[in-house]
């Protein structure tokens, strides 16, 4: 009998949650893309680029701008993509601290709201008001936290039957226009896995750019047609309009990794920045729906409040296996190294955290901003985030449901000026573990 049981309860859980499968798809191509960060301050640009890799659908998507410490929504609005169209976006700090869009793409569409009282109010209407985004109209109401963002891009709808290239804007626009003001929702089939992207931070005084490829998630499946007013993100279980079907646990568990290797060079020349994004955490609406405890509990809505901050700790290691911070796991034979928490951990407070890898300070005064690795000038930190045991999951094949982690994405940026002019390189952290389902 207790075998008996054991099996019909293991069989539930395989059954539980089988029909979504969010992963981060290492191929880059998704329903959703997240730029894990996006600059705008000292000069700074960022620019978005989004294709839709489809030679025979368009595509609507929505993009959605978040503030760094709390994940307020700075700006939104959509694009128009045809087969295999590329948009590109360049986002800049206006003069009074907003963040603004710049884009002469044809998939650029301004679009007013239909307005009135209907339940189509937030739909687009059919007819757009110009071609391209200028950043004193397509701009936040609210300055970003010093010049820091992120960006996530959502699939709302393919647009089937309007054939293969060349397609025109308009006729995108008019379809999802009438689409959306038909109301309901829909199943998965209305969205594929075709979108693909890079955010690239580049800078004129110096002329130095960094690319990153933008992570995509597959399998998202939004059931929604996504307008511009209502918050977008994934703050909460769906259905619920203008926002997601997949729960935020599922896409927590799909980012679900912990560990993150950030390699350093403070060598005369050189910087090193390490950037923990946590694009669930949402501390502005309160992380309704994430599985991760160590967003909670959130205080307050205050407008100054960052929510929990997160714990981390940091283990410095040079290129000839010293260490600084806490001692390895006696049980570890394979690197990197779980690391035990200091007393009084440095925290992580914002959804976007940067921290410059220093040699000056002591070592026991780094900080969640900081890391000081004395005398240790090349080599790497463990930047060991406070994990959890996810306890849902993203797919039928589990992904990384029952193991310990955290839903962050880390990447680091290392600045060379050795040669007389600044160069750099924007990378994803290696990380201690890969979604089950690509092992």
């Amino acid at each position: 009998m207790k075998k008996k049981a054991l099996a019909a309860a293991l069989g539930a859980l395989l059954l539980a949650g089988a029909a979504s499968a969010v992963d981060v798809n290492p191929g880059g191509r998704g329903d959703v893309l997240l730029a894990p960060m996006v600059m705008t301050a000292g000069g700074w640009g960022t620019e978005l680029k989004v294709i839709n890799t489809s030679t025979v659908d368009s595509a609507v998507a929505k993009v959605v701008f978040h503030g760094a410490g709390r994940s307020e929504e700075l700006l939104d609005f959509l694009i128009f993509l045809s087969p295999g169209d590329v948009w590109t976006g360049n986002v800049q700090m206006n003069a009074d601290g907003s963040l603004g869009v710049r884009s002469a793409d044809g998939s650029s569409l301004t679009v007013a709201n239909k307005g009135g009282t209907g339940a189509d109010r937030d739909c687009p209407r059919s007819t757009a008001n110009a071609v391209g985004f200028d950043p004193a109209v397509i701009r936040s109401q609210a300055t970003s936290l010093s010049g820091f963002a992120y960006a996530n891009i959502f699939q709302s709808r393919m647009i089937r039957g309007l054939g293969a290239a060349p397609v025109a804007k308009s006729a995108i626009l008019a379809a999802y226009s009438a689409a959306c003001s038909q109301g309901g929702t829909f199943d998965g089939s209305f969205t594929d896995d075709v979108l693909t992207g890079t955010v690239t931070l580049s800078n004129p005084q110096n002329g130095n750019k960094l690319t990153l490829p933008m992570t995509a998630l597959a399998g998202y499946n939004n059931d929604n047609h996504l307008k511009i007013g209502p918050y977008t993100g994934f703050g909460f279980p769906a259905p619920l309009p203008g926002l997601d079907k997949a729960s935020k646990a599922m896409v927590e568990d799909a980012l679900w990794a912990s560990n993150f290797v950030v390699p350093f060079n403070n060598a005369p020349g050189n910087l090193t920045y390490g950037i923990v994004s946590f694009p669930t955490k949402e501390t502005r609406i309160g992380t309704p729906g994430s599985q991760y405890a160590a967003f909670f509990p959130v205080v307050s809505n205050d407008a100054t409040d960052t929510g929990t901050a997160v714990p981390v700790s940091f283990a410095v290691r040079d290129e000839e296996e010293n260490q600084l911070g806490a001692p390895e796991s006696p049980t570890c034979i394979v690197s990197p190294c779980p690391v035990a928490a200091e007393p009084n951990a440095p925290k992580l407070p914002r959804e976007v955290n940067i921290i410059a890898i220093t040699r000056d300070g002591s070592y026991a005064a780094s900080t969640g901003s900081q890391v000081f690795t004395q005398s240790f000038t090349k080599g790497w930190v463990n930047i060991g985030v406070a994990t959890d045991v996810s306890d849902t999951k993203s797919n039928v094949n589990y992904n990384n449901f029952g193991r310990a982690g955290a839903p962050a994405l880390t990447t680091y940026i290392n600045w060379d000026f050795t040669m007389g002019s600044l160069q750099g390189t924007w990378q994803y952290a290696p990380k201690a573990q890969t979604p089950a389902a690509y092992q």
